[in-house]
């Protein structure tokens, strides 16, 4: 039987949460408006498991975080839920309405929690992408993109996830294989990440190497206003992709030399000593 999309699925506990329901109220409401740029409010919000290998070697030995996509009339916008909370309470305390030092632990606790490092914004009507990150360091920066052109390949098969009957596809994106499953019975052609254009909501979709892995475990209708946004231009440096690829890859192979590298911040050298290289493991290979 087709289930009504307005159906809250009850979310399931995650690690990097403690085992917490996640509350999206406190998500809700005005936002600081000199930090973010407010696109629309969404309509959709839903949430997706995400399981990652920082070293290719290791595949079995994963992270865990929880991302958001909020789906609005004309942009889709992709963050990590720890991203997401720390901006709330930020914005909280931009407006007088929290103290810095009482919400001091939270904003640690969701820093501590990312996991998806990139806020990805879709223009549906232009299929463009804008994308801001940091690669490595503190700072923050923007690059935009045309929408992938995702070639899918439906296939034989079907699963059961979260309730909804899926069906299987595959697709490659920047250098990388994948496995989808999505819902005909929900019918939003979008996904995590960057993935769209299936004829459902994508559901589950992992890369064939098995080191990337969003699972659905949320889907709601949004109630209150839940903004679709950026981070304001002051807030960001515009570059290009193949720059802030770069830069993360010299981060991974030297985090001192990044992190010290423009002579902002300094490192002694007992503790530059014990900074061995990161593995370098993108999601996008090319």
């Amino acid at each position: 039987m087709k289930k009504n999309i307005i159906l809250l699925i009850l979310l399931i506990s995650t690690t990097c949460l403690s085992a917490q329901t996640l509350d999206f109220s406190k998500l809700e409401g005005r936002w600081d408006t000199t930090k973010t740029v407010q696109f629309e409010p969404a309509q959709y919000q839903i949430v997706y498991d995400y399981k990652y290998a920082k070293d290719a070697k290791y595949p079995d030995a994963k992270r865990t975080a929880v991302t958001i996509l909020r789906i609005g009339t004309q942009h889709n916008m992709f963050i990590d839920y720890g991203q997401l909370t720390f901006d709330s309470i930020s914005a909280a305390i931009a407006r007088g309405e929290s103290q810095a030092t009482s919400a001091g632990p939270k904003l640690i606790g969701a820093l501590k929690s990312i996991g998806f490092q990139e806020l990805i914004l879709l223009n549906r009507e232009t299929k463009k992408e804008f994308i801001q990150c940091k690669a490595g360091g503190l700072q923050r920066y923007q690059y935009e993109e045309e929408a992938p052109q995702l070639k899918w390949e439906l296939l034989q098969g079907d699963s059961t996830i979260a309730g909804y009957q899926c069906q299987k596809a595959k697709t490659r994106l920047f250098g990388r294989d994948y496995i989808a499953w999505y819902a005909p019975d929900v019918e939003l052609p979008y996904g995590p990440y960057k993935f769209y254009g299936l004829p459902g909501l994508i559901f589950k979709v992992q890369d064939t190497q098995d080191n990337f892995v969003f699972t659905l475990i949320g889907l709601q209708k949004v109630k209150g206003y839940t903004p679709i946004y950026m981070y304001d231009k002051s807030a960001v440096t515009k570059s290009t992709r193949k720059t802030v690829r770069q830069m993360y890859k010299n981060y991974c192979a030297d985090p001192i030399k990044a992190l010290t590298g423009d002579g902002s911040i300094t490192v002694s050298a007992d503790v530059a000593a014990t900074v061995n290289a990161k593995p370098y493991n993108p999601i996008e290979l090319e």
